[in-house]
């Protein structure tokens, strides 16, 4: 393993982890500027020094697999861009607690190991594999699962990065715990690279900045994956659509009645994913402005273009002696940030903790040669 790897562990071998995979085995391959990754380097790591060290869940046909093997597996929808070589890394099977509930439970069937999981054995796990950065891919309503993790996690000191909208950043006595323990948290509900929430609160930005008064919107989204199964489920989608509700508040309008998605799995749609957004608006002397758009995107390399970011953020906030919620980058990278703010001002706060990273890395390097 590389001294300068960044060390990760995945909670949940879907589709966004098969896409994350994919990535960093492709900047591997073929190091440079050209493979669609927002920041090269963060922190003086590019993507491909991430080193996978550990993987959980619970899907029988995923449980027991080198990773390489897993991210292929199942009900994933990811398409298989880059053929991953063998990381000999065993998917190890994690606490089963709410992560199936709903639909999903008869979607997967859980492996035997699962049944001997627990907070314990997952703790075991975590100080063997010692990851400097965890990233948790668990499907929507499993708050008790999320919960889990991220105790294992602070505990383990290691960082931890919450693509779900469960709280874990938004809850006071975890995002407390990670301070405690010395380790970054980022989080709530990973923000798709460019995806509605992304283009939806771009557009509320611009008709505000042509004082253009946003009177009406909604975000329709239908997929065909698991993630969309799973949301299709009303128990499993109200923190979803929390998040969702939250993001567009934070663009700076009034969000309570907004429809803003997901609104329907579509099997054939695979890892597809369709956006349907309208916005309508006053302008001067009240004349109307309406504007109507079909959004259409592969989902979870979508997810993978932001966790690139997100997993060296982590790495490098930590090595800069920031701990706790790491507001920066936070409002950037997340639908639901303990902190928001608008789409323009939550860029400029991540590109200036890149420049912050690679000012410290510069320094690092100094010392060391000296």
């Amino acid at each position: 393993m590389s001294s300068n790897a960044i060390r990760v562990a995945l909670v949940g071998v879907g589709s966004c982890a098969s896409s994350f995979v994919q990535s960093v085995a492709l900047d591997r391959e073929q190091p440079g500027p050209a493979n669609g990754v927002m920041h090269e380097y963060i922190g003086g790591h590019r993507l491909g020094d991430v080193e996978f060290v550990a993987a959980f869940d619970v899907d029988s046909v995923k449980v027991g697999r080198d990773l390489s093997e897993a991210v292929y597996a199942g009900r994933t929808a990811a398409v298989r861009h880059v053929d991953v070589p063998h990381l000999g890394v065993k998917v190890q099977a994690g606490p089963l607690l709410d992560g199936l509930d709903g639909a999903l439970s008869d979607a997967v069937s859980t492996h035997a190991d699962v049944g001997h999981a627990s907070p314990a054995s997952l703790a075991a796990a975590l100080a063997d594999a010692r990851p400097d950065v965890v990233v948790c891919l668990l499907p929507t309503g499993s708050t008790e699962a999320v919960a889990t993790y991220a105790r294992a996690a602070a505990e383990a000191g290691a960082g931890f990065v919450n693509a779900t909208p469960e709280p874990v950043a938004n809850d006071p006595e975890l995002a407390a715990l990670f301070a405690e323990r010395g380790a970054a948290l980022l989080g709530d509900d990973l923000r798709s690279h460019l995806g509605a929430t992304t283009l939806h609160t771009a557009l509320i930005e611009l008709f505000q900045s042509r004082a253009v008064e946003v009177k009406d919107n909604y975000q329709l989204n239908v997929g065909g994956n698991t993630d969309f199964l799973n949301l299709s489920d009303p128990s499993r989608s109200r923190s979803k659509q929390v998040s969702k509700r939250k993001a567009l508040a934070n663009a700076g309008i009034d969000s309570r009645e907004v429809a803003a998605g997901p609104n329907g799995f579509v099997k054939h749609l695979g890892d597809r994913k369709v956006c349907f957004l309208r916005i309508e608006g006053e302008s001067i002397i009240g004349a109307p402005v309406h504007m109507e758009l079909r959004l259409e995107v592969e989902d979870s390399p979508n997810a993978a273009a932001v966790l690139a970011n997100a997993v060296r953020a982590a790495h490098s906030a930590a090595r800069q002696g920031m701990v706790g919620v790491i507001d920066p980058v936070c409002a950037f990278l997340f639908k639901s940030p303990k902190t928001g703010a608008r789409e323009s001002e939550a860029l400029h706060d991540f590109q200036a903790f890149v420049r912050k990273s690679a000012e410290h890395h510069a320094h690092q390097a100094v010392d060391r040669s000296a």
